[in-house]
Parts: C-alpha cells; structure tokens; sequence
C-alpha cells in the first residue's frame, strides 16, 4: 500500500469516527419521537443516544432506565449498551446487544427482582427476599428460541401465600438455587435446594409460554399438602403465558 493509499484509509477511519461521534449526539427524545411515535412506554427522556435515562411505565409496573451506548460494538456488527432498570426495590444491570439476524443478545445481567415486582406479575403475597440473578447471559430471536444460556439464580425462600384451584394456600418455601441453561430453543432454570436436591424446573420458548415444574420434594413444604409420590418426581405441571397482564 502506497503513501497516498494509506492516507486515503485514515482519513475514511477518521471520518467514519466523526460521523458515529456526531449520531451518538442526537437527543434521545428526537430519536424516541422518530421512530416509536406511539410511545406510550417512556417519559422524562434526558440525554442522547451516548448516554441518558428515561421514566417508564408498563401495566402497573413503573420505573427508570438508564444506558450508555458501546460505540466499539459496531465492530462485531451489532448495536450494543450498558443499561440499568429500577423498578421499586428491583434493580437489573445488563449489557444488551442487537445484531443481524434480528439477533437480542444479553450478556452479564446481575441485580435482583424484588417482591413488589413479582407482586404485580402474580397477585401472590410473595417472602421479603428478592430473587438474586448473577452472571446471567442467553441469545434469543423469535425464530429460534433461546441459546447460549448460563447463569445463577438465588432465592432465600420463606413464607409463600398464593392461590390455586380457587383456593388460598400457602407454602413454606426453603432457600433455592438455579443455573440457566438452554435446551431445544427454551430458557430453563433448573431449581434445586441448598443440598443439590430437585426442586422444580422453571422454562419459557420464544412466544414467552411459561412451563413450570414442581417436585414432591418442594410440596412437602405446603402444610396441607399429603402426596405420596417420589420425592423427585414433577407432580404438578403448568403451563400458561409468561406475562400475564400484556408486558
């Protein structure tokens, strides 16, 4: 490559870094009113597309985000930002990316969903201890599902007070752990106790249908509970709509 050859492709570096500089300028509430102008979702919006945060709500659920963009992340072909959700007690952080493909990948999402969260998913009276997510990270896209799945989850249990069959009952839940993993296209938490023993085993497929599992074992803890099966044995089965009130 000659002198002027090599000239040329710096000023091309340089010109492609200005122009990224310049767009990651634009105002986040002119980019938000560009292209999603039913937004329904977002309010307060401050900031650009670099860095800024917003208000959100969503049936019954209400909060704030925050991001920061990865310019470097154009480099393997996808848009890429760090971003934080509070919602109550609940507090997420992710690096999340979209690439081709139509590809959402999330990497190192860590925080914790607190019980006035799970209470407005699911009209339960939920224990005091959030649900500890760390190291978690999993590919999706709507034609193929879940992949590259792999985390922790940690709950430190305690008085459950729900209903089922139309009737109140209520479960003593022990401490659990999960590892996330992927398996045909689903997300699955396999949910054990402090000693390695299965619990139950928690899935959901790419149109968010949640499959939920639970042990002799963890209905042991239900006082009014009597069954007789083997201890890891899945002797309730369930399967209905991941978010149940249209999030």
């Amino acid at each position: 490559m000659n002198k002027k050859s090599k000239n040329i492709t710096w000023w091309l570096i340089g010109l492609i870094a200005f122009l990224i500089f310049v767009l990651l300028q634009v105002p986040a509430t002119w980019l938000i009113s560009k292209f999603y102008k039913d937004n329904q979702v977002l309010q307060n919006v401050s900031g650009n597309i670099w860095q800024g945060q917003a208000d959100w709500h969503k049936s019954g659920l209400q909060g704030t985000v925050r991001w920061k963009t990865r310019p470097l992340d154009l480099v393997l072909l996808r848009l890429g930002a760090d971003v934080e959700i509070h919602s109550g007690q609940t507090k997420l952080e992710s690096t999340l990316g979209y690439g081709f493909g139509k590809k959402i990948i999330i990497r190192q999402l860590n925080g914790q969903i607190a019980p006035d969260t799970l209470k407005t998913l699911v009209n339960w009276q939920w224990p005091a201890n959030p649900i500890q997510l760390s190291e978690t990270q999993f590919n999706f896209n709507q034609e193929n599902g879940f992949s590259q799945a792999e985390g922790n989850l940690q709950w430190g249990g305690g008085e459950l007070v729900y209903t089922f069959a139309e009737r109140q009952d209520r479960m003593n839940m022990p401490a659990l752990n999960g590892k996330l993993k992927d398996e045909a296209g689903k997300l699955q938490f396999d949910i054990q106790d402090l000693r390695s023993q299965k619990m139950a085993n928690i899935a959901f497929d790419q149109n968010l249908m949640l499959d939920v599992q639970l042990t002799q074992r963890l209905l042991q803890n239900v006082p009014s509970y009597d069954g007789k099966a083997g201890l890891d044995t899945y002797v309730i089965s369930t399967r209905q709509p991941l978010l149940q009130r249209g999030l």
